[in-house]
């Protein structure tokens, strides 16, 4: 049988703020939003901005805020975009063409 698993259970943002002797309300307050946003956008599907804000805040990656896959597959591989070639290597690569793209759309 599968298990569902969603985004929430793939997060680690809780656990990531118990380590640093963080409190939820006084983290969201240090991000710029309230406690119900943050705890709504941990139990849903959060935008990628709303994790780029999550992340930067604890001075990690938007995939640091993931729990590790012990199957993740290796990444190889070229993405074209706007007549520029990115060569892909791992999630961290994905991850800074999303923000390349993410700041020439702003």
């Amino acid at each position: 049988m599968e298990t569902k698993v969603t985004i929430t259970d793939e997060l680690r943002v809780k656990e990531l703020l118990k380590e640093r002797g963080m409190m939820m309300k006084d983290f969201a307050e240090q991000i710029g939003i309230s406690r119900e946003t943050l705890t709504r956008a941990l139990q849903g599907n959060p935008q990628y901005s709303t994790l780029k804000t999550i992340a930067d805040g604890l001075g990690l990656s938007v995939r640091d805020l993931f729990k590790p896959r012990e199957d993740e597959p290796s990444i190889h591989g070229v993405v074209t975009y706007n007549g520029e070639a990115y060569v892909i290597k791992s999630m961290e690569d994905i991850e800074e063409l999303i923000n390349v793209i993410h700041t020439r759309i702003k």
